[in-house]
């Protein structure tokens, strides 16, 4: 069954292409909100500053992703709806409900803390729960109206953007927290942010497609669409490979800020400002990275970028906790993740909509990618709470490196993220070129060069 609305066929590649800045400027304005709400060093530091144990932060942070479940029953509502009129009105409202951590300070003094945790918690809920929809439309719309082929480069423009908007906001925020201490840092640059995002959501409009789905399937054709999409070998092995490396990924990077604050002795101003860092090599590397996708495909990127990413884990573990100038190391760390990361993301996010999901099945497919990377996004941050709280009295010294609880989250991110990189390798290419066809035509080229400046000394 067709699922993509008959209206797409008036759209043109061209008139799609002139619309995409707007998707560009949400990007930045976006990220901005982003960073100084619900996500990354900042909002972990505020909950820190709340006094939350981190058991209660990994229910939090696993609030956000496992509403992506919702997505397995909504998709076809939204397709119903309309993918654009779903997310402009869910991604509008959440900006409101995120507003209402404004309360918490009135509340801490009137009603006490249990009723200031209540309400936090009430209003992360909410806010999860409307952005899961909104997502849920967000992935088809975004495969209608980003042509195929320049998928690649507009990845690694939005990722550049992303870049700029990461380097305002982490500087912005890291000098605004290191001013003075307490919530009102934290609470200024939430006001702020939903401000900008709220702009963000009102360029959006500008973008084509979207419109209701006539024929989108009933909920019982949709579920049986869904059952067909995991017998689809090729994206099942896809989900596995982004499970695997999610789970990894997150796992030992959603405490990473107060690891680097706890055992590094980082003051959080900087903890901040070391995500700068990671924004900076993500951004001189999107563009390579998008480039290189739409030249030999997908998968030879992915493959590339999560063979490396294997260093980012193995590097923390490594690095003694007593260094000297540990903020610089720190920077290092961060920044090689960005460069690697970003080219994980846009790698697997090319592959996904050019060549493992079916336009003509994009409502089924795209819920179930969704609720999945809510399932083992939520998982992750649980995990790591739950083990980091357990661990808290265990430490031991084993061949020079610190075993603890944050050890054992970077040995598990290590085999999680190889066996990640096995199952992406069952993907088939998008391109006819495999990986190591690039990898050994690469070869190629450095000896040929390496022979080439033999001969001219």
């Amino acid at each position: 069954m067709n699922i993509m609305p008959s209206i797409d066929h008036q759209y043109t590649d061209a008139e799609k292409a002139r619309a995409l800045p707007w998707s560009l400027a949400n990007s930045f304005l976006g990220g901005i909100f982003v960073l100084w709400t619900f996500s990354g060093s900042v909002f972990l530091l505020f909950l820190n500053e709340l006094g939350l144990p981190k058991s209660q932060i990994g229910i939090i942070l696993s609030l956000f992703p496992f509403c992506g479940l919702l997505a397995l029953g909504f998709a076809p509502t939204a397709a119903r709806l309309g993918w654009k009129r779903v997310f402009l009105c869910m991604y509008g409202i959440r900006k409101f409900v995120m507003a209402g951590l404004l309360l918490l300070p009135w509340l801490l003094l009137h009603a006490g803390y249990r009723a200031a945790l209540a309400w936090l918690f009430g209003v992360i809920i909410v806010f999860a729960v409307l952005r899961s929809l909104a997502e849920t439309a967000l992935y088809p719309w975004e495969q209608q109206y980003v042509p195929n082929n320049i998928r690649g480069k507009f990845t690694g423009a939005s990722s550049l953007l992303g870049f700029l908007a990461n380097m305002t906001a982490l500087f912005i925020a890291g000098t605004v927290i290191g001013s003075r201490p307490g919530l009102a840092p934290y609470l200024t640059l939430q006001a702020a942010g939903c401000s900008l995002g709220l702009l963000g959501v009102m360029l959006m409009t500008r973008l084509p497609g979207g419109e209701p789905v006539r024929d989108a399937p009933a909920p019982r054709a949709h579920f049986s669409n869904m059952a067909r999409a995991l017998r689809d070998r090729n994206f099942v092995a896809f989900l596995g490979g982004l499970g695997a490396v999610t789970i990894g990924t997150v796992l030992f990077t959603s405490f990473l800020p107060l690891y680097v604050k706890e055992q590094l002795g980082v003051a959080p101003g900087l903890v901040v400002r070391l995500g700068m860092a990671g924004a900076i090599g993500s951004a001189v590397s999107s563009l390579l990275w998008g480039w290189a996708a739409d030249r030999v495909g997908s998968r030879p990127v992915v493959m590339s970028a999560v063979g490396l990413s294997l260093l980012i884990p193995l590097g923390w573990l490594l690095l003694p906790r007593e260094v000297a100038h540990a903020a610089v190391w720190c920077g290092v760390l961060f920044f090689a993740a960005g460069v690697i990361v970003g080219g994980v993301n846009i790698g697997a996010n090319r592959l996904l909509f050019n060549g493992v999901i079916p336009r003509e099945h994009s409502t089924a497919f795209t819920a179930i990618f969704y609720a999945w990377i809510g399932l083992v996004g939520g998982t992750a941050p649980l995990v790591a709470g739950g083990l980091l709280t357990a661990g808290a009295g265990w430490h031991a010294r084993i061949g020079g490196i610190t075993a603890d609880g944050y050890a054992l989250l970077f040995v598990l991110a290590l085999g999680l993220t190889a066996m990640g990189w096995s199952l992406y390798a069952r993907v088939r290419p998008d391109d006819r070129y495999t990986t190591r066809m690039v990898l050994r035509r690469l070869g190629q080229v450095v000896m040929r060069r390496g022979h080439a400046l033999r001969d001219s000394e």
